[in-house]
């Protein structure tokens, strides 16, 4: 029978939990811990399926405690009691690894919810991973914390250092490297092991590390994806890796090599794209991206490719480059209809000259589907290969959804 640990100082709320999961004793066993000390003796000594904990706990307080089931029993499927939870730190987390928070006070249903979606997911053989060290650094940024994260990894043994300080990431350390450099190496170890320590507020920290961790999270999460690709089983459509392939090489053809052109030119192509006088506040939407450093081009296109808005004087055929995303797009959004794993939202194609990002916004049920008053929009942007990806992908988020008004 499946094991659920729930690990929280408060007898009250745990005797609470106990009686209220009673009821389905006969589905799984609910084990209770007043702190990581004592959860870690029932880890150690019984196999557990699900951890259920509090962060802020005495003797062995929950970081510690995720720390140390990160290094040592990764195959436990972590939730975090916490009462800092909202819908967009959720969703942020969501992006990196399958951890689940739970909002203090504990509401009973949703914590019986969260056990019984957990645990049919295993029992129908799906990969339910323990928290991620994203998320376990997330999660430090977001109650505060002042500390030392080691990091050691699996096959060299180096050892890295996350310098935090009231929830801020000042500064990194991993080998040779120092900042920001030093933590992207760090977030691309497979199981590495972590340590949590004190840092004194009083030492002298510099602060290296400029960008925001989630900024920095996000870049990393490029790596990921790619990574999740590779692993992915498209033989049930092998267009989509066809055009992956052939993107690339078209890209390269359609970006000027100097990335310039004369006035002339600059003005025909601010007139390409069937844009009109009334598309004027469209095109000033765009304009937010020029401040994003190595933009190159950013373009409106309907379901079926056909520009709508762009803001382009880079000498890039953003129209023929568009359709080619949007295949790319429409063919990811297939494949995760398929797998029923959520929609597909966003590609990221990686060129030698340039990064090319689609990202769909649909406010329809299904992703091929065109409701009308519901916006549909798919928007591609056009960076340099130096170009400031983290921030283009956050300044995307925010203008795909103020350009929504004009497709409903």
């Amino acid at each position: 029978m499946p094991k659920v640990l729930i690990v929280d100082d408060e007898k009250s709320l745990l005797l609470s939990l106990k009686t209220g999961l009673e009821e389905y004793k006969d589905r799984f066993e609910v084990l209770l811990a007043e702190n990581g000390k004592e959860a870690i003796k029932v880890i150690e000594s019984t196999p557990i399926d699900l951890l259920i904990t509090d962060l802020k706990m005495p003797v062995m307080n929950g970081f510690e405690l995720l720390a140390h089931v990160f290094s040592n029993f990764p195959q436990i499927t972590c939730v975090v009691m916490t009462a800092f939870n909202t819908p967009e730190i959720e969703k942020k987390l969501s992006k990196t690894a399958m951890m689940k928070l739970i909002e203090k006070p504990i509401d009973i249903d949703a914590m019986i919810s969260v056990i019984i979606g957990n645990l049919e997911k295993r029992e129908s053989g799906s990969d339910l991973p323990g928290i991620s060290l994203s998320n376990y650094l997330q999660l430090l940024s977001m109650e505060g914390r002042t500390c030392i994260i080691e990091v050691q990894g699996k096959t060299d043994k180096a050892r890295g250092l996350f310098y935090f300080i009231k929830g801020q990431l000042y500064d990194a350390t991993y080998k040779k490297l120092k900042g920001e450099a030093a933590v992207n190496d760090m977030l691309q170890l497979k199981d590495p092991k972590i340590l949590l320590k004190n840092l004194d507020s009083k030492n002298n920290i510099e602060k290296r590390i400029k960008n925001s961790l989630m900024g920095i999270l996000m870049e990393s999460a490029k790596e990921v994806d790619e990574q999740l690709v590779n692993e992915i089983d498209f033989e049930f459509d092998n267009d989509y890796l066809q055009l992956i392939d052939s993107i690339e090489p078209e890209v390269e053809k359609l970006i000027l090599s100097d990335n310039s052109v004369n006035e002339e030119e600059t003005k025909n192509k601010k007139g390409e794209g069937k844009m009109a006088k009334s598309d004027t506040t469209m095109e000033s939407v765009l304009e937010n991206f020029s401040a994003v450093s190595g933009f190159l081009a950013a373009g409106a296109f309907s379901p079926a490719g056909e520009v709508m808005a762009e803001l382009n004087a880079s000498g890039i055929k953003l129209g023929e480059i568009g359709a080619l995303a949007n295949d790319v797009l429409l063919k990811a959004q297939k494949a995760t209809d398929i797998m029923e794993v959520g929609r597909g939202q966003m590609v990221h194609i990686e060129a030698p000259k340039a990064h090319i990002i689609a990202r769909c916004l649909n406010e329809a049920g299904s992703f091929k589907d065109t409701e009308s008053g519901k916006a549909h929009i798919h928007m591609v942007v056009i960076l340099k290969g130096d170009g400031n990806l983290a921030m283009a992908k956050m300044r995307l988020e925010s203008i795909i959804k103020d350009m929504a008004p004009f497709f409903r």
